[in-house]
């Protein structure tokens, strides 16, 4: 393992001592009200992008599972899940929160999947691989992605992204252009079929759910307007966005 790699997996085992959901999201949200608001935005987009590429059943695989945020709405919705991570300790928390019941957890090295060939129907990922900040790791990593993915299978990744490249939390993190992002799933092999804003990393009323002044019973109507703005104005000039990337093996 490189020494970026080992900087890698301490970072994230590091996390493992604090909240389960800080840990995958923002390890700085106190209150746990952001992380619960930018779970819910992560879930409602991989089981509708799921549903819409026709994928109600199947084998899963998340990757960068982390402490299993993302795994455990997979596994309510009656899929198969395969979670690897770079982070053992993470993965305690994962298997803690998911049980053993049609899912499994498996450290990687955060190059190759120990997976076998079209072994999986579906792919999702989280804000995992802006985290490979050399574009040739993360290449070889998305090509060992569509090669575990059955024929016709389904990426769905969703990323940060910018107007201008920006390397960011002391060199761990990069958020690429959106034109970057669709040149490495080309350069694997995929075939990009659509990339779409969820969010905005500074929306207006998001320092607001984190001091908790904002209740849940507003989020979906916040979650519905932050949806739309993002739609109309894309990525803006001073802010990073996550973006939804949909593609097929």
């Amino acid at each position: 393992m490189t020494q970026p790699d080992r900087n890698q997996r301490e970072y994230w085992n590091s996390l493992a001592g604090i909240d389960p959901d800080a840990a995958i999201i923002d390890p700085l949200d106190r209150r746990g009200q952001k992380n619960a608001y930018l779970a819910g935005i992560r879930n409602n987009a991989f089981l509708r992008t799921l549903e819409r590429n026709g994928i109600e059943s199947g084998r899963l695989l998340d990757l960068g599972c982390g402490t299993g945020s993302s795994t455990r709405p997979l596994l309510d919705a009656g899929y198969a899940v395969l979670g690897v991570d770079i982070a053992p300790d993470l993965l305690r928390h994962a298997r803690a929160r998911c049980g053993d019941e049609n899912c499994l957890f498996v450290a990687m090295d955060g190059k190759q999947l120990p997976l076998a060939d079209a072994s999986v129907d579906a792919v999702v990922v989280y804000v995992v691989l802006s985290y490979l900040t050399d574009d040739g790791q993360a290449s070889t990593l998305l090509k060992s992605i569509r090669n575990a993915l059955k024929p016709g299978g389904s990426l769905i990744m969703i990323e940060q992204a910018r107007r201008h490249r920006r390397v960011t939390e002391k060199g761990l993190k990069v958020q690429r252009t959106r034109k970057e992002w669709q040149s490495l799933l080309r350069s694997a092999g995929f075939a990009s079929e659509r990339s779409s804003v969820l969010r905005h990393g500074r929306f207006p009323t998001t320092p607001l759910i984190a001091m908790g002044l904002l209740p849940r019973s507003v989020w979906p109507a916040i979650r519905t307007l932050e949806a739309a703005v993002a739609r109309i104005t894309g990525v803006l000039p001073w802010d990073y966005a996550e973006v939804l990337f949909e593609a097929k093996a």
